[in-house]
């Protein structure tokens, strides 16, 4: 709710509103292993990650004359519990040698009238509403046996009666009865074909719809959190026998505690004391503890869940004990990949202590302090905690892979299996989940018949997590046309009614744990790329208040000058050089070969003379109104593209480095936008800026905006598009630039990862330039190595003062900046990449650069 007010859903399943400062948090109950937290004490320190969760459960009934809550058992395992309805969206069930997800349920609902009779509604989720509570019902429990629903009357027409007939006059009832009637199915292992996705689907699974009565229901879903319990959840014993009952004392001293929960008075009415069905027990409240293993390597056990906050790395450089990396060091015959484990980190220093796998790299130290910026995930063995597995079976010639020929009868070896080694339908032995990293080499696994064994990672295979967006791109049109999931369910923030039960629940966090870690989803597709991030313009408001709107001024107010014609010494100006710089800002020349449009003839065709008078009108906004520190190229047997370099300003973490930008008019401009790529070798420099070169801005149609943030066909102009990029993008502070983290400014949580975020976009802008001095744009070349041979000293300066305790992006023009240290981590990933920078000006005989032959590097402790 906007504001300090809150919507607490209570123990009788009605909603209210109430002031945040009234209520204090008695339970998280929705952790589960491989979640990413964070101390509640200290929300802005050090992240660990759940390796396991324990949750015991009080019961009541409320279906007395005065409906009054009775305590029935307290500390219930949900193992010795049923919910109302057996199958949630995401869960993980088993069908034979088959592992699948859940994507949709269909629920069929008894409904006793007033008058006695009973009807039974078929797909009921998108037919029938509970009656007296809130809207945004919590659709783990949309139905139960005693709940008040209500349907249009055309809907109890058309329903089956199984007691009396319909009357115009029906539309209110109550649930007697709720049945699970077909679940559908998304197969994505099996214990004959492992969990590889192209080989699972090109072979014969099962039908996506079926049976409750033939799954077996294995574990939760992590990424929909569908399972966890809540006040107000309904559910049933398993086993009567097993239920607790307090003696009377008990019960009347929790009743005060059990109506503070929100326990309300219920009208009785008196067809429910005939109805004969029944009713569910209610959970009255949770206790949740958990196992935590922290980045330092501590591990804390059975910590209570209010405790600490769940929480979501949002760089990659956030690693913890267990997972394997990569390092790439320099030697004489050029970069070697080493490989290690993560035992521990050093969140404030940024440093990593890694043992490395001698075979990787034999004169190395078993265990080396080394920084975070130096290390990558080893994605060839990218397992976590919690991460579903399913067993590899052993190598054996009779037993080949799906689609393979046996013998004359041209047999798939799938079928051969399945009727020479039946699976039972219950056998959970051969699936999984990681509970913690054993080494090198080992990971331990709790499997679903409850066994626990330590495995190497030869023998399992991770199953990949995908959103319900991804299993409906891939199934294709699936789901019912009244009531089902639809297309605009995909949006992980879709809102959803009471009654929609299949529906995905509003602000669902679709990140796997191994996403979770990494900090961000990887893209599937250039559809995603352009949608996934940043939302920034020139025209659009600057996000994160104050603060953020001063820094990106700061970013801002190095091009603000204009001056094409006036450009030829421009960036000798602009960053205060007196030697002469005779590179235009803008020229018109013949087209290189290495502009990324350069074969997209389609486009290149142009758009008739109106076409080309608008692309001459650019041409001339373009020659008067650059800015000081951006460069461009058009080119007259290709009118459709453009190129433009960009110059870091001081104050960000992109001062002095190069940024190019290849442009294409589309025969449709101005009505659309122009395309932009960026040439990022493979770099990730900025939350809008993607290795494969997608430049997401509003302005672009990349990214979702409305108004003044989108592209205009009457008033924007490419000068908006490169100014903007600039001048928002390339900003003092691109961590907010995260799509949704402008929320984050001045929180403990931004404060975590602001500053490692431009660390690390140094050390990379850096690299960038690396790269460009080896293989500059095509009519560049000149400019780049002017570019450098004027301003090598000045980075080479600015790698001396971050060295000692500069921060990063505080630097001005003259190389002063605050005197807080970067990280250790940072400063030892920094002395790695200066000798070459050095070795590289030198080679272009850059100004000043002799006297950083010996750079002094300071020590870190380890």
């Amino acid at each position: 709710m906007p504001g300090p007010k809150v919507v607490v859903q209570c123990l009788d399943g009605t909603e209210v509103t109430v002031n945040a400062r009234n209520v204090r948090v008695a339970d998280r109950s929705y952790f589960c292993p491989g979640m990413v937290v964070a101390s509640a004490s200290d929300r802005g320190g050090q992240l660990g990650v759940v390796t396991g969760a324990a949750v015991e459960l009080d019961l009541v009934r409320l279906d007395g004359e005065d409906a009054a809550a009775a305590l029935v058992a307290r500390s219930v395992s949900p193992a010795e519990l049923r919910r109302v309805s057996e199958f949630c969206l995401g869960d993980y069930v088993v069908l034979g040698p088959w592992l699948g997800r859940v994507f949709e349920v269909s629920l069929d609902v008894d409904v006793l009238l007033d008058d006695g009779t009973v009807c039974r509604v078929t797909t009921a989720d998108a037919k029938l509403c509970p009656v007296g509570e809130g809207s945004s019902k919590r659709y783990t429990n949309v139905f139960y046996p005693g709940q008040r629903v209500g349907g249009r009357s055309s809907v109890f027409k058309a329903a089956r009666w199984l007691k009396g007939y319909w009357k115009p006059s029906d539309g209110e009832g109550t649930v007697s009865k709720v049945e699970t009637a077909s679940v559908l199915v998304y197969w994505v292992a099996s214990s004959q074909l492992g969990a590889e996705r192209s080989v699972v689907q090109a072979s014969s699974t099962p039908a996506h719809q079926q049976s409750p009565r033939d799954l077996t229901f294995f574990r939760a879903g992590d990424d929909v959190l569908a399972r966890f319990w809540g006040v107000g959840d309904r559910c049933f014993f398993r086993a009567p026998c097993r239920r607790r009952v307090l003696p009377a004392g008990d019960v009347g001293a929790n009743r005060n505690r059990l109506r503070r929960l929100g326990a309300k008075r219920t009208p009785r009415r008196e067809s429910w004391s005939h109805a004969g069905f029944e009713r569910p027990l209610s959970v009255a409240s949770t206790r949740t503890t958990l196992d935590v293993l922290w980045q330092d390597g501590t591990r804390q056990c059975q910590a209570p869940s209010v405790s600490l906050v769940p929480t979501m790395p949002q760089n990659t450089h956030h690693l913890f004990p267990g997972q394997r990396v990569v390092s790439r060091t320099s030697s004489d015959d050029g970069d070697v990949a080493r490989s290690g484990v993560v035992r521990s980190l050093n969140f404030t220093d940024q440093t990593v202590r890694v043992s490395w796998q001698k075979a990787a790299a034999e004169h190395a130290d078993d265990e080396t302090l080394s920084s975070t910026y130096d290390l990558g995930r080893d994605f060839d063995s990218n397992v976590f905690y919690g991460d579903v597995v399913v067993r590899r079976r052993p190598t054996d010639s009779s037993i080949g892979v799906a689609g393979d020929i046996c013998g004359s009868t041209e047999e798939p070896v799938l079928t051969r299996c399945r009727k020479k080694e039946p699976t039972r339908a219950h056998d959970l032995s051969w699936v999984g989940h990681i509970v913690d990293f054993c080494d090198a080499h080992h990971v331990q696994v709790k499997w679903g018949d409850g066994n626990m064994s330590k495995v190497s990672f030869h023998e399992i295979t991770v199953v990949k997590e995908q959103s319900f967006g991804e299993f409906l791109q891939e199934i294709g049109e699936w789901v019912s046309e009244d009531g089902g999931m639809s297309n605009d369910a995909i949006d992980h923030e879709a809102q959803v009614t009471a009654a929609a039960v299949v529906s995905i629940p509003p602000h669902t966090n679709f990140n796997s744990p191994r996403d979770r870690v990494n900090g961000w989803t990887v893209p599937g597709a250039s559809t995603s790329e352009l949608t996934a991030r940043g939302n920034n313009n020139v025209s659009a408001p600057v996000s994160g208040g104050d603060g953020d709107a001063k820094e990106t001024s700061t970013a801002v107010a190095g091009i603000n000058g204009g001056g094409g014609g006036e450009g030829k010494q421009a960036e000798a100006d602009a960053t205060g050089d007196d030697k002469s710089f005779s590179f235009p800002q803008f020229d018109i020349v013949q087209s290189p070969s290495d502009h990324h449009y350069l074969d997209n003839m389609e486009q290149g065709t142009g758009g008739g003379k109106k076409w080309m008078k608008r692309v001459q009108k650019e041409w001339n906004i373009l020659e008067n109104n650059l800015p000081d520190t951006i460069f461009m190229r058009a080119y007259e047997d290709r009118m459709d593209l453009l190129r433009a370099v960009m110059v870091g300003a001081s104050g960000t973490p992109y001062h002095d480095g190069l940024f190019f930008f290849d442009l294409q008019l589309p025969p449709s401009y101005p009505a659309a936008p122009p395309l932009v790529c960026y040439r990022s070798f493979g770099l990730r420099v900025n939350p809008n800026l993607y290795p494969s070169g997608t430049v997401c801005l509003s302005l672009l149609n990349t990214f979702g905006g409305h108004g003044a943030e989108l592209w205009s066909p009457e008033a924007s102009t490419v000068l908006q598009v490169v100014v903007s990029i600039q001048g928002l993008v390339l900003n003092a502070q691109p961590y907010y630039n995260e799509a949704g983290y402008a929320d984050l400014v001045g929180t403990p949580q931004g404060r975590r990862n602001e500053l490692p975020y431009s660390e690390n976009t140094y050390l990379l802008t850096l690299q960038t330039m690396l790269h460009l001095l080896r293989r500059p744009p095509a009519g560049f070349e000149e400019f780049v190595r002017d570019h450098f041979h004027r301003r090598g000293q000045h980075v080479l300066r600015a790698c001396e003062a971050y060295l000692d305790g500069c921060l990063v992006g505080t630097l001005d023009g003259e190389g002063s900046g605050a005197r807080r240290p970067c990280s250790a981590g940072f400063r030892l990933a920094l002395a790695n990449v200066v000798p070459r920078l050095v070795e590289a000006f030198t080679a272009i005989d850059a100004d000043g650069c002799k006297e950083f032959d010996r750079i002094r590097v300071p020590t870190v402790c380890t």
